[in-house]
């Protein structure tokens, strides 16, 4: 890697933000994450002598970029955390393993072991106590060509223009290709769906009709190259992107759909211009059924009920268009239907004991006695402590699922039992914590990702990392701007 051109790159971005800073500064820092596609973060801060800080602007984004040119030690994200003294002297630490904090908090991320995710809460609900399908392979059909025939009426179609699926949808293929198809998904679909793409293969695109409410049904070529691509609507399902706070609840609203970011057996069959999606849901919670359509994307931190198969999709806005209940442009054949989307559920943060024998996954406790009540728990997943006087974390240590623990705005007593948890993957805590910690027992054997609460130093933050026993993806970096180049 050209190290002494990104210096020369990191010290004309502390040059720029010297030469931006008020009058009086005491520190200038730039907390920034760039990529091939573009520049982001906090953008620059100014602490002043009275303490206080200012945000500056981020009018320097083509060295941060040029320097990801030039880092060639792998792909994703790479952080720059540049900080600059009055006196000149730079310090700078980039790595493509440490991010700032999920959330906007001051703090940062180290990402230990990659190829570890973060567990998936869906995971802890039961399956389907109904597993059959509530979709009708033959009413879907009847359904569909009803709902064609409707649109047809409203758009003043003359007689004659419609009268097989063919003539406004695309032709279907046939069976031995679906099939194939099926296989290459690597998933089953749903009965009434698959009866669906056996008269028509999806419904043209951007260019067709837009039967499912303004989402384009996709050819079956489509749903298995979708199914196979990156899911970046679950970008959450990361360590980068992980939290331990209310980004997502950590049971359905009703038992349906699991709560997850992402699932194999959902499966994409509609999309919206808006990065939205309708997929059927092969994997569902205890009260769902196999098949049921659910509504996820860019809009959605968790997936929302939509209906319980394909077929009432279909009966559902058959009876909006029946109702009146919609607006069209008869110009250009499009059509809109008013019926409000489900709701977005959005529970408590915290699933806490209520005394009624429901599955507690992520707490915020206080006090010892609150720990005390959580003493070998078998479903707590999370924990979130706060509180100003000393915490015993020894009644966590044979929570079998427990695998987050956010310490930092808490006093531990026993940060050494911390260590001996097995399972834990995620930690969160100040930096004298982390001190105390590694001095007493080191660090935790499966930990995958850790976060430093506050604002270091660059070079507090590389000898941090380095205290973890990480990988080698931490480069630092320092240097003095000329005299010339820092007085006021």
């Amino acid at each position: 890697m050209p190290e002494a051109e990104i210096t020369a790159l990191l010290q004309h971005l502390a040059r720029s933000m010297v030469k931006q800073a008020p009058k009086g500064w005491q520190q200038t820092s730039i907390s920034a994450h760039a990529h091939e596609h573009g520049v982001g973060g906090r953008g620059v801060i100014n602490v002043l002598a009275n303490g206080r800080s200012r945000p500056g602007g981020m009018r320097t984004p083509e060295y941060l970029k040029q320097i990801v040119e030039l880092d060639d030690t792998g792909t994703g994200e790479l952080a720059v955390e540049l900080m600059v003294h009055p006196d000149g002297r730079y310090e700078a630490v980039t790595s493509r393993t440490i991010a700032p904090r999920p959330g906007g908090e001051p703090g940062h991320l180290y990402v230990l072991r990659p190829g570890v995710r973060p567990p998936d809460s869906g995971d802890l609900h039961a399956g389907p106590a109904d597993p059959t399908e509530a979709g009708d392979p033959a009413q879907a059909v009847r359904l569909l060509w009803a709902y064609l025939r409707k649109r047809a009426e409203i758009f003043g179609w003359e007689a004659g223009r419609l009268e097989r699926f063919s003539d406004v949808l695309p032709a279907p293929r046939d069976a031995e290709e679906i099939a194939g198809l099926e296989r290459q998904l690597g998933a089953r679909l749903p009965e009434d769906l698959r009866a669906l793409y056996a008269v028509a293969d999806g419904d043209g695109g951007d260019t067709g009709s837009r039967l499912f409410d303004r989402h384009p049904w996709l050819d079956l070529g489509q749903v298995v190259a979708v199914h196979h691509a990156d899911r970046w609507w679950a970008s959450k399902s990361t360590w980068r992107h992980h939290s331990l706070g209310p980004e997502r609840a950590e049971r359905p609203s009703d038992g349906r759909v699991r709560s997850s970011a992402d699932r194999p057996g959902w499966i994409v069959f509609a999309e919206s211009i808006g990065g939205d999606f309708l997929a059927v849901d092969m994997d569902p919670a205890e009260h769902g059924r196999p098949g049921q359509v659910i509504r996820v994307g860019l809009h959605h931190d968790e997936p929302v009920h939509v209906a319980d198969s394909v077929t009432e999709l279909l009966h559902l806005q058959l009876t909006a268009l029946q109702q009146g209940d919609y607006r069209y442009d008869a110009a250009t054949e499009q059509l809109w239907i008013h019926s409000e989307p489900p709701r977005r559920h959005n529970p408590s943060t915290t699933d806490a004991p209520d005394g009624d024998g429901a599955p507690v996954h992520h707490v915020q406790v206080t006090c010892d006695a609150e720990l005390v009540s959580l003493t070998g728990h078998p479903t707590l997943t999370a924990v979130t402590a706060r509180s100003a006087d000393p915490l015993s974390l020894a009644p966590l240590r044979n929570c079998p699922r427990l695998y987050g623990l956010d310490l930092s705005r808490a006093e531990v007593d026993d940060l050494e039992v911390v260590a001996g948890m097995p399972g834990l993957l995620w930690l969160s805590m100040r930096p004298q914590q982390w001190h105390e910690l590694l001095d007493r027992a080191g660090r935790p054997p499966g930990l995958a990702a850790a976060v430093l609460t506050g604002t270091p130093s660059p070079a507090a933050l590389a000898a941090w990392a380095a205290s973890l026993d990480g990988d080698e993806d931490i480069r630092y970096y320092t240097g003095r701007l000329p005299e010339n180049a820092v007085s006021q």
